[in-house]
């Protein structure tokens, strides 16, 4: 941290919850990283992008360069619908939608329209450790609720919910990754998204439905989201073209009900999201190429994804055992009880690797002996020299008992 200054008795309460941020994490030179989630750098759309951006402003004029609506660009938005109606199966319009700054910016905005400090949400745990910053910085309560093979333990929410009901405490919402889950790589089951969104028309909370995942289904069948489930009334789906098109273009969406949409529109310090980016995506994504995009994305992805799972078949200790992902990123080992994650990265980092430590996903600091390796970002000559360093150093490790 930085030296007191004059102006730190001037914090507001949410400038005191949160720490600092310099830099990004993950990749250096000479490091083999399976930390950050990164995009495969070699898979962008340089050329695609490059062409997009003169198509951009030969065609659209002074549009891309001004101001834009609140909402978005209009072309994006009409995009948008016709992606959700054909992808994901849900139904909706221009007024159901709200662009933004990623699916960060989502989340950060459905949390400043529900919660006020103190208030209390559900999460899971482990999940993405972004969002247990946005919760931070507002101020919330969070009842962490457990996650298995099949995804959100529904039992449990249900049991938190009934203790929190005795204690007078209704929770603004429960937060959900439905798909290829980060950091655990698991997909809630059809039966279980249906028992959660008749939890929330009972106890009276919104489901904020974080989908950033969706099209880089390898394996599996297609499941309906929860906004379809509940047929957009207590659901706010939200999702990203971080994974599908290009982390840096800075584009998200939400979904959801239009009089809730229009006010998280006027919470939007910045007003129209990036109107020259969307400008750019847009005419990048139309006519198919972004479906065609997606297809080679899955293919790259799970070929990371089955090399990866073999390594670890073939390097790891008999008593490490690790989660097999239908899509996504992620990969969550668990490591046996005689290995603390927080011994082990440190002599990782020396060894020049890099991985995800359990406790940064959990609200609680739980997770010592668990880790997330991100296979999108680590070249796939780099696969297993990277995987064997971390088998022998959790047999060092476990060694040293």
């Amino acid at each position: 941290m930085g030296a007191a200054t004059g102006v730190d008795g001037l914090l507001s309460q949410r400038g005191h919850n949160v720490g600092e941020s310099r830099g990004l994490p993950g990749a250096r030179e000479g490091v083999i990283s399976f930390s950050g989630g990164f995009p495969d750098p070699a898979r962008f759309p340089y050329t695609e992008i490059a062409e997009a951006t003169a198509r951009t402003m030969q065609t659209h004029g002074q549009w891309p360069l001004q101001y834009g609506p609140s909402m978005g660009y209009e072309g994006m938005l009409d995009f948008l619908v016709e992606k959700l109606g054909k992808h994901q199966g849900i139904q909706c319009s221009r007024e159901n939608l709200l662009l933004t700054a990623g699916g960060s910016q989502a989340l950060a905005l459905l949390c400043d329209l529900f919660v006020d400090q103190g208030d209390t949400v559900l999460s899971e745990a482990p999940t993405w450790m972004g969002a247990g910053r946005i919760f931070r910085n507002v101020g919330a309560e969070v009842e962490s609720v457990p996650l298995d093979g099949e995804g959100t333990r529904v039992d449990a929410l249900e049991e938190r919910l009934r203790d929190l009901k005795a204690r007078g405490v209704t929770p603004k919402f429960f937060y959900i990754i439905p798909n290829f889950q980060n950091p655990s790589g698991v997909t809630t089951t059809l039966a279980r998204r249906q028992r959660i969104v008749e939890l929330a028309a009972e106890y009276n909370f919104a489901i904020l439905e974080d989908d950033a995942y969706f099209d880089l289904r390898f394996a599996g069948e297609k499941l309906p989201t929860l906004y379809t489930l509940d047929g957009g009334r207590r659901v706010f789906y939200f999702g990203t073209f971080s994974k599908i098109l290009a982390a840096g273009m800075r584009l998200g969406w939400i979904v959801g009900d239009p009089a809730m949409i229009g006010r998280m529109g006027g919470l939007k310090a910045e007003g129209s999201t990036n109107p020259f980016a969307a400008h750019v995506a847009f005419e990048y994504c139309k006519d198919g190429r972004l479906d065609a995009r997606i297809t080679d994305l899955i293919e790259t992805y799970r070929r990371r994804r089955d090399l990866t799972l073999g390594e670890l078949d073939e390097r790891m200790p008999e008593d490490v055992t690790w989660t097999v992902p239908d899509g996504g990123f992620f990969v969550w080992v668990t490591l046996p009880e005689s290995v603390d994650v927080q011994r082990l990265l440190p002599k990782a980092r020396e060894a020049g690797l890099e991985f995800s430590p359990g406790p940064i996903f959990y609200f609680d600091g739980s997770g010592r002996h668990r880790l997330r390796l991100s296979y999108s970002y680590v070249e796939e000559d780099q696969l297993a020299r990277g995987v064997q360093l971390l088998a022998d150093l959790i047999r060092e490790v476990s060694s040293e008992q």
